[in-house]
């Protein structure tokens, strides 16, 4: 899938004219999996730019995404892409957008839903 990525030139302590957005592309909320095999996961991410926990440009607001499977931290993700494997039952997949510097935004900027693997 493709994954928009906008970038906007500002830091995370200054004002910015856009703020950061993150929502599940893949799977949709209310999906039904197939358990025991990979699903695949695609964000979309707007005004903030992904990038490795271990990089960082100082003056543009990125960072990386925190993907918690039932509220336990899975992936730290610097793109839009993966994949995770689900057991059978319901599920919350749960992303959060973190400053490269590991400051959570503020105020925070969080996109969760619900699947249920079969």
């Amino acid at each position: 899938m493709l994954a928009l990525l906008s970038l906007l030139a500002c830091a995370h302590d200054t004002d910015a004219t856009a703020a950061p957005t993150l929502a599940f592309v893949a799977p949709l909320d209310g999906a039904v999996v197939t358990a025991d095999t990979a699903v695949a996961v695609s964000l979309l991410v707007e005004d903030f730019g992904l990038e490795s926990p271990a990089k960082h440009n100082e003056g543009v607001p990125e960072g990386y995404v925190v993907l918690r499977v039932d509220g336990v931290d899975a992936e730290t993700l610097a793109d839009t892409q993966t994949e995770v494997v689900l057991a059978a039952g319901a599920h919350t997949l749960e992303a959060e957008l973190f400053y490269v510097d590991g400051d959570a935004l503020e105020p925070a900027v969080v996109a969760s839903i619900g699947v249920t693997a079969e």
